[in-house]
């Protein structure tokens, strides 16, 4: 039997189908579970990747607030802080404001602030890490809200002191890379003697990490998350606003 005959002998026979029949089949076992691994693990590797990202997002805020607080204190004229972008936005926005309302030693009702106090945030997916109020929160997509860093709001033995910073800055950067953010600004402090019936209201898009916070400080109403409204009705009350209009740049 010639070379020829003998080739096409070999690829009618049953050997040879049933071979090839195998090997088709197993290459197909395994590039369909290739693709179930493929299709299984990537949710969870993203996952994971972004819970980092989230993680580091968070630390780096804590240490720009602890640099930025140095400002609404006094302690400082001007920060330069370098941020890491997670293929997000990071932008200042002034969408919240405070409002605190008090009778005086006359009874008389006064507005000790009525500010807005704006916000530096980084997105993240869905989730936002925000610098607001000289506190940091971290906004997640289910809309629970973590208080990473607590704002500089004391109340010991009737003596209240309320750091205000006043965000201000359009600029914003987006992608993934380094980011700088340059901040200055001079604080001014307010004082009130002796004040009753404090009342501070707050509105933003962090009202339910404030809530958690100030619910250890005051009595709070039972309010929409947009919106916080607070009450302290201590006698002989001294209050000090410390508000600082702080300039921000980001590039």
């Amino acid at each position: 039997m010639s070379s020829s005959n003998r080739s096409v002998y070999f690829l009618e026979s049953n050997d040879a189908v049933a071979e090839v029949l195998d090997f088709v089949t197993i290459l197909g076992i395994l590039m369909l579970a290739f693709s179930m691994i493929a299709l299984a693990g990537y949710p969870i590797l993203r996952s994971a990747q972004e819970t980092r990202y989230i993680e580091n997002t968070r630390q780096s805020f804590v240490v720009m607030a602890d640099n930025l607080n140095k400002i609404a204190l006094g302690q400082s004229p001007s920060q330069s802080v370098e941020l890491k972008i997670y293929s997000g936005t990071l932008s200042t926005s002034m969408d919240s404001s405070i409002n605190i309302t008090a009778k005086n030693s006359t009874g008389q009702m006064i507005t000790l602030v009525d500010q807005n106090m704006g916000n530096i945030q980084n997105s993240i997916g869905d989730t936002v890490v925000a610098y607001e109020g000289t506190g940091v929160w971290v906004k997640y997509p289910n809309g629970h809200i973590f208080n990473a860093y607590r704002p500089l709001i004391t109340n010991r033995s009737n003596i209240l002191v309320i750091p205000i910073v006043v965000i201000s800055g359009n600029t914003s950067v987006g992608g993934t890379g380094i980011a700088r953010l340059k901040a200055d600004g001079t604080p001014g402090i307010t004082s009130f003697s002796n004040v009753t019936n404090l009342t501070m209201t707050i509105s933003g898009n962090y009202v339910s990490g404030w809530k958690d916070y100030l619910g250890d400080i005051m009595d709070l109403d039972d309010t929409p998350d947009s919106k916080l409204v607070g009450h302290l009705n201590s006698t002989k009350l001294d209050v000090y606003i410390l508000r600082t209009a702080m300039y921000t740049e980001i590039e």
